[in-house]
């Protein structure tokens, strides 16, 4: 039987990250406020060359603390064909890119989400606003999967761990 600490340092494998990582899955982004306190803000990210890459407004607080504190974490949870689920969390220096590079990171960024056909529109019609990219640069990782704890809540059960939550 696995201990907690077993059960909550499980790693996932460097495939299962890049995996999760390539999904358009929505993540969390979190910067420093000027009081010290963490602002969270729900993004479209794209990982490619080692660096996170999130679209948005130099207007928005993300912007703000990023231009200011040059420091970001994000946090990405996804599932992988194998059925674990993994959650994946970076922390490092971050910076702003504007235009005319943010121009096209952001449709790189969109381009991870939507519909070829309305790629082009949508970029030309949020670059309007959505005028800079943050740049994370990883420089700490943490990542964990839920294979030892799905093991032991389905030999707990007796159940297959997919019947044991309530449907969506």
């Amino acid at each position: 039987m696995p201990t907690a600490r077993e059960i909550y340092r499980t790693k996932p494998s460097d495939e299962d990250v890049a995996e999760v990582l390539a999904q358009r899955e929505i993540a969390t982004l979190g910067t420093l406020n000027e009081d010290g306190s963490v602002h969270l803000a729900y993004v479209l990210f794209l990982f490619d060359d080692g660096l996170f890459r999130v679209e948005t407004s130099s207007v928005t607080r993300k912007a703000r603390n990023v231009a200011a504190r040059g420091t970001a974490s994000i946090i990405v949870s996804g599932r992988v064909i194998a059925g674990r689920t993994l959650m994946v969390e970076a922390e490092g220096t971050a910076r702003i890119v504007g235009p005319p590079e943010s121009v096209e990171l952001n449709r790189r960024v969109l381009a991870k989400y939507v519909v070829d056909e309305a790629l082009d529109d949508l970029n030309a019609t949020w670059s309007r606003f959505d005028d800079v990219t943050i740049e994370l640069r990883p420089t700490r990782w943490r990542s964990w999967t839920n294979t030892l704890l799905r093991a032991e809540a389905e030999a707990g059960t007796g159940r297959r761990y997919g019947e044991l939550w309530k449907p969506d």
